[in-house]
């Protein structure tokens, strides 16, 4: 590849990873959501955690809760209705029901009354319902069998890959993570009580989770009508036997911040892709040992100058796509294994502000254009070009390395384009070391050879 074919094939690069921006940027300007009357978003970050399917259920998961009120009947006129899948030890489930719902219910019709439905899960309650008489949310535990047992069916339908919690069912559509539901929802909820409701989704099971609710008139019987519904349940029971919390009414959900769950809980969530970025993991700390002292030991293999061009390449199309994502708010594709949209929807997405893929194109468009100048200047300045692609593939792969780690230990998931990221980072350290090396020997007057990348 000559170096007028490599400029040309950088500046095509460079052209398609503007063109992918000003796509993400009009993506945000066309999706963006109507301003409503919702809360201020909170400090909670952004993310999701995936539930492990054969977990057993935390201490606190399974409460024997006292007799709870008959939930607030329902009132005459549009209802917004809504699933919310969570885990008890998932710090942005905790977000989700601390923070986002209950100024929601405010703003809507008041604090609710929440029911819980013991019959169904012989170790805990499965299935919670929270009511005002117009905002019905059931809550549906993954970590119990039956709310496991409804997740994954629900998720065969909406026929995605993401196994994250917590995930809200609204209508046809659903939302994931502590960014998209606080962002998403409150708007969603008033343009449907100011016009014709928002039915249930249609969650597999869900007709069966709602029985013992509709039987106590806190909910309409899903199956006879989507029309507006007046129940003539009686009021809520103000027995002072029964058990309400007047300042805290979610407190009776188990739902923790996640603190509880170490490294290797987080691993288990999902042993394939996370097993797989531990791997990658330990191979790019093998590699900023080993590259730099094989290259200064000259025994590193004379690769060819193309590969760096090539390498940039590829990085810019992975890192723009993941710009893209992270810019627009968009879903992630992400393939068979792994759960992308969790890794993306997490605080770790961005470094001060700004989206990780954003600096990976700067990142991966830096080292290609360094490498177009060592190709078309001889000297000093090219052996300089040569020796910062080397220390920008040296610190890039280090960063790569961080945030590999984060994804198995911290997150608990794994993304593929992250990882197939951090590969190429790494295969560019090895093939930019010894020029690199070689390079810095020349600056410094010693006797290293002319070896160019």
């Amino acid at each position: 590849m000559t170096a007028r074919a490599a400029g040309i094939l950088f500046i095509l690069s460079v052209l398609v990873a503007l063109l992918v921006a000003s796509v993400a940027a009009q993506d945000d300007a066309t999706d963006a959501p109507a301003a409503t009357d919702a809360p201020a978003a909170t400090d909670a970050p952004a993310g999701t955690v995936v539930p492990t399917a054969s977990a057993e259920p935390a201490a606190s998961a399974a409460p024997t809760l006292p007799a709870l009120p008959t939930a607030m009947p329902v009132e005459e006129g549009p209802l917004a209705q809504a699933v919310l899948f969570f885990s008890p030890t998932c710090g942005h489930c905790h977000a989700v029901i601390t923070e986002t719902f209950p100024p929601l219910f405010v703003d809507h019709g008041g604090d609710p009354v929440i029911t819980s439905d013991q019959s169904t899960s012989a170790d805990g309650v499965a299935f919670y319902l929270m009511s005002n008489g117009r905002l019905q949310v059931l809550l549906v535990d993954v970590s119990q069998a039956d709310g496991e047992a409804m997740f994954m069916a629900d998720t065969i339908r909406l026929d995605i890959d993401s196994f994250g919690v917590p995930r809200l069912d609204v209508g046809d559509d659903y939302l994931i993570g502590s960014g998209d539901i606080p962002d998403q929802f409150p708007g969603m909820v008033e343009q449907a009580l100011d016009g014709d409701g928002l039915a249930w989704p249609p969650v597999p099971g869900l007709e069966q989770a709602l029985a013992p609710f509709v039987d106590d008139g806190a909910v309409p019987d899903p199956a006879s009508t989507t029309e507006p519904w007046a129940s003539g349940a009686p009021e809520a029971s103000t027995d002072p036997g029964a058990t309400t919390v007047e300042h805290d009414p979610f407190a009776v959900i188990p739902v923790g911040d996640g603190e509880d769950e170490d490294a290797f809980d987080k691993v288990a969530r999902d042993p394939l892709g996370n097993g797989l970025s531990i791997v990658v993991l330990i191979l790019l700390v093998i590699s900023l040992v080993a590259a730099p002292l094989l290259a200064a030991r000259g025994s590193l293999p004379a690769f060819p100058g193309w590969l760096v061009m090539a390498l940039s390449v590829v990085g810019i199309a992975v890192a723009a796509y993941l710009a893209n994502v992270e810019t627009s708010g968009s879903e992630v594709v992400c393939g068979p294994v792994g759960d992308c949209n969790a890794v993306q929807e997490s605080e770790y997405a961005k470094l001060f502000g700004i989206p990780i893929g954003v600096l990976g194109v700067l990142g991966y468009l830096a080292i290609g254009g360094l490498w177009v100048v060592s190709r078309l200047v001889k000297g000093p300045i090219a052996d300089w070009a040569l020796v910062l692609i080397a220390l920008g593939a040296l610190v890039g792969s280090a960063f790569s390395a961080y945030l590999t780690f984060l994804e198995p230990f911290v997150i608990g998931a794994t993304c593929m384009w992250c990882i197939t990221s951090a590969v190429v980072m790494m295969a560019l350290l090895w093939v930019s070391a010894g020029p690199g090396w070689a390079a810095w020997q020349r600056l410094r007057g010693g006797s290293g050879e002319p070896v160019r990348a």
